[in-house]
């Protein structure tokens, strides 16, 4: 098993000083996404503390999206790889609280789109491209509208990949993620001029047209977002 450079802990509020120990060796880079922690008895014994500090502190991990408790023979604490659950939810709530708008999410997402594309114009490969391509065609196989939703929002993040800056991946996601379920709730409507102009997107980043990738992605996005103007969104 791997050694773990954890230290007694002496506060009062000990899961807290835990969790801070853990996040330190995930920055230091000790430990990475995918590995196990040691079992609850071996944890208490490095920190000196009892297990229920240790149970307290991996359930405050856990809900934080950096450890995940499975259970059964092989189960354990183990490191999240990453993902945008953490950062849905917490926008999400947000909105729920009354923090955020709707119109404040349309908003982000169409400002924050105009930087991803002209990213991925400047950046992006032509294997993107390729694979950005490939998908649209996969998104024209599918005949059902919830399936294409998915699909579509897929497609974002192949668009947001070309970027080449994982923040902005991660970003778009959560936003895309949070559109996709308020639309759900609104009711989803098909829109025969969306594949024409998912072509003019991908047209516009192959030939690094950033004006013309912003403007088709605005289009774009702005005839999805208007399903939450309707009365059945209020």
């Amino acid at each position: 098993m791997q050694n773990f450079d954890f230290r007694e802990i002496r506060t009062s509020r000990v899961f807290e000083d835990i969790c801070e120990q853990i996040r330190g060796q995930l920055a230091s880079g000790q430990l990475k996404p995918g590995a196990k922690l040691p079992g609850e008895r071996d944890l208490a014994a490095a920190f000196g503390v009892g297990r229920p500090a240790v149970r307290e502190a991996l359930r405050t991990l856990e809900i934080s999206g950096i450890v995940s408790i499975q259970k059964g023979a092989h189960g354990g604490a183990f490191i999240c790889e990453g993902d945008t659950q953490i950062m849905t939810k917490a926008l999400r709530d947000f909105m729920l609280l009354g923090r955020i708008s709707i119109d404040n999410l349309k908003e982000a997402r169409i400002q924050i789109w105009s930087v991803v594309v002209k990213l991925a114009c400047q950046r992006g490969t032509p294997e993107d491209f390729d694979a950005i391509e490939r998908h649209l065609e996969y998104i024209e196989s599918l005949s059902d509208l919830k399936p294409r939703a998915v699909a579509a929002l897929e497609m974002f993040s192949l668009i947001a990949a070309a970027s080449h800056n994982e923040i902005f991946v991660l970003l778009m996601d959560s936003l895309g993620n949070i559109i996709f379920q308020v639309v759900e709730e609104a009711g989803r409507v098909h829109f025969p001029e969306l594949p024409a102009i998912r072509m003019r997107i991908l047209q516009s980043l192959r030939a690094k047209d950033e004006a013309g990738a912003t403007q088709a992605m605005e289009e774009y996005l702005t005839i999805v977002h208007g399903v939450l103007d309707t009365p059945t969104s209020a």
